[in-house]
């Protein structure tokens, strides 16, 4: 049996997609390597705004492109894809969002469909492992006829399920029209896409087969009839003609019950379809993992028709506002009686976090909390630095977003104090070297101490990470006053000392390149 994941791949592979790009990241690092090991052309990209404007370059070419990244790392790829909507592309350019309910190895638990809302780009959401493929093809050969970027939302238990390739052949060719662009003013690219586009769009979206809605009109619990819903076996007992479930991605995998509208697309939503199917209904709830973004457009639509139709979900505490959603909450949903946001969810750390290739430093950890007097503000990374906000010596305070430490730490100087930045080679490579040309050029007092283990700890895979030498010549061209290397498998708690207090007592942009083997915490 093929996973959804390797059933994509197969998908790409066979309709010829010319360019995979992206940035590694659960739940997208797997996805990655299976493209590679599948025989596609695959670049990871130093960050995610370079992934983006390659596929762009590749798209405007004639080629179609895929771009597979994290949801934090839609955020930094958000620039050029709000711009290319109105801009326009040529061949097909997917845009797989990969998001981690929970935050189970993610600094945040964001929804990426937000972004298609802000973009106005359409936002796929297969309702089940079987559909991952079919929705690929459907998105690419949207974003082709209509030229513009399409996403498609996925999540780990999408991508693990069961799935298979889709016999769909991708059949749109399709040119970038320069004109579209450049004949018109900003506010008149915007006309044209309202004026042509997105009703195109949204007539494409609402009579998308990856909806499953149910063939019957609103069923009884105990009706033999059954609906192509994506749902389980049957309707639960007691729930009557009057109910229904909408649901969005992998969780319409959870839905029992019978009357069940699984969505394909969370945006544009298919307004006919949904209208028709709330209008004799009582009361329906909303089933999507991470955001209540249906559940808010849903209640929308029913203040705009008129309709009668309670609306309950993750906004009104019938469902979890946070976390993944699972089977029981489901069917606690129906009985609850909420007062306020249904938030008592277990809490826990990632598993396996202390095995990550994270060791090699502490020393320089333990230094530190040493020389540093009391309420010593550090900058942390996003990385294998936050596990020093989390476990002793616990000296890490802030870690914002990969690549920040530096600015941020620039910023904390203004209280008088040099501020102390720790970065690790793959947020320093991603984006750390654009605050570090600033700092330069803003004359910061800052420590800048980059970790060099050559190794993405946190998120596994063979990212461009250059040679020791490399990193030093990028940090020389910045302008920096001093650069320190530090061999942490050789140099002494004294010598390690001794360097930290020196380079804390002068004025500068001081950078201390700490290298190590990769390696566990605990060995």
């Amino acid at each position: 049996m093929k996973t959804a994941r390797e059933a994509l791949v197969q998908t790409l592979k066979k309709n010829k997609i010319a360019l995979v790009t992206g940035v590694y990241g659960d739940p997208c690092t797997a996805l990655l390597d299976e493209c590679a090991k599948q025989g596609l052309h695959v670049e990871i990209s130093t960050e995610e705004k370079v992934a983006f404007a390659q596929a762009l370059g590749a798209s405007v070419a004639g080629y179609p492109s895929v771009v597979i990244v994290k949801q934090v790392g839609v955020n930094v790829l958000a620039d050029p894809l709000v711009t290319a909507v109105t801009h326009g592309i040529g061949a097909g350019l997917l845009l797989i969002a990969g998001d981690d309910p929970g935050a189970a190895k993610s600094q945040n638990e964001q929804d990426s469909r937000w972004y298609a809302k802000l973009a106005h780009i359409p936002v796929l959401t297969p309702p089940g492992p079987h559909y991952v493929s079919d929705a690929a093809i459907e998105g690419l050969e949207l974003s082709a006829t209509l030229g513009i970027p399409v996403m498609m939302q996925v999540t780990g238990r999408l991508l693990s399920g069961e799935g298979r390739p889709s016999e769909i052949p991708l059949t749109v060719e399709a040119r970038f029209d320069r004109d579209r662009a450049w004949k018109n003013l900003i506010l008149d690219r915007y006309k044209y896409y309202y004026q042509k586009i997105y009703p195109q769009l949204c007539e494409l979206v609402e009579d998308s087969p990856l909806h499953q809605v149910p063939d019957l009109p609103p069923l009884t619990s105990s009706s033999p009839s059954q609906g192509r819903g994506a749902g389980g076996e049957g309707s639960r007992e007691g729930l009557g003609e009057r109910s229904g479930v909408i649901s969005c991605g992998f969780v319409s995998t959870l839905v029992t019950e019978k009357n069940h509208f699984a969505l394909g697309y969370a945006h544009p939503l298919p307004e006919r379809a949904l209208v028709s199917f709330l209008r004799n209904l009582e009361r329906v709830l909303v089933v999507e993992e991470i955001a209540p973004i249906v559940e808010e457009s849903v209640n929308a639509l029913v203040a705009r028709h008129g309709l009668k139709t309670k609306i309950f979900g993750r906004l009104t505490g019938h469902l979890p506002r946070i976390g993944p959603l699972e089977v029981q909450h489901i069917h606690e949903a129906w009985g609850r009686d909420p007062r306020d946001l249904y938030l008592d969810i277990p809490t826990q750390v990632s598993g396996g976090i202390l095995d990550l290739l994270c060791g090699g430093f502490e020393l320089l950890y333990e230094v530190l909390d040493e020389v540093l007097p009391e309420g010593y503000l550090i900058a942390g990374d996003v990385g294998c630095s936050i596990l020093h906000g989390y476990f002793p010596p616990q000296i890490i305070d802030t870690a914002y977003a990969l690549g920040t430490t530096i600015s941020t730490a620039a910023g904390m100087s203004l209280s008088g104090r040099k501020g102390v930045a720790i970065i690790g080679d793959t947020g320093f490579i991603h984006s750390g070297i654009t605050g570090l040309l600033n700092a330069v050029e803003h004359k910061h007092d800052v420590v800048v101490i980059i970790l060099y283990n050559k190794a993405s700890a946190m998120t596994p895979g063979a990212k461009p990470i250059p040679g020791l030498e490399r990193v030093r010549a990028l940090v020389e061209a910045c302008g920096v006053n001093a650069i320190d290397e530090v061999p942490m498998e050789r140099v002494s708690r004294e010598e390690l000392r001794g360097l930290l207090e020196r380079r804390l007592g002068e004025r500068g942009v001081h950078v201390l390149i700490a290298h190590a083997q990769p390696k566990r915490l605990h060995e």
